[in-house]
């Protein structure tokens, strides 16, 4: 099973990405909704884990690429954040493209270097915790 960037070959691992990551999306906006029982920086922290696990575990599980799985997650986060209608929705979209497919970059780099989910989940939850924090610092949230 081939999750690294180079396995987008023919149309199924774009299928089965596009798959996990409408998955990914629906299992993250079911586990987001907990959030408001969590007390402090849940967004910084608590958003990132969740939506790490829900993009890079059932990927590694279907044998989808892992950075196209991330990208579409983006695509769908971007979709929803355009018709949100809040008033930095085209920004926020475009902010959630980019950073998802910069997470899964990292996503599937670390599982290229190690083999392994595991590594592979904390450098994106890293990546997206961090990003998170800085984004919650500059508008004061915590």
């Amino acid at each position: 099973m081939s999750v690294s960037l180079n396995s987008i070959e023919g149309s199924g691992p774009v299928l089965l990405s596009l798959a996990g990551a409408l998955f990914a999306a629906g299992l993250a906006w079911q586990l987001n909704r907990c959030r408001a029982y969590l007390p402090g920086l849940n967004m910084v922290y608590y958003t990132p884990l969740v939506e790490e696990f829900a993009k890079t575990v059932p990927a590694v599980l279907i044998g989808a690429s892992l950075f196209f799985t991330h990208v579409f997650f983006g695509v769908v986060e971007a979709v929803w954040e355009l018709f949100s209608r809040r008033r930095n929705g085209l920004y926020a979209g475009l902010a959630a493209l980019a950073g998802h497919s910069i997470y899964g970059f990292i996503t599937a780099m670390a599982y290229e270097r190690y083999g392994a989910v595991a590594p592979a989940l904390f450098a994106g939850y890293l990546a997206h915790a961090a990003w998170n924090f800085t984004v919650a610092s500059l508008v004061n949230y915590h």
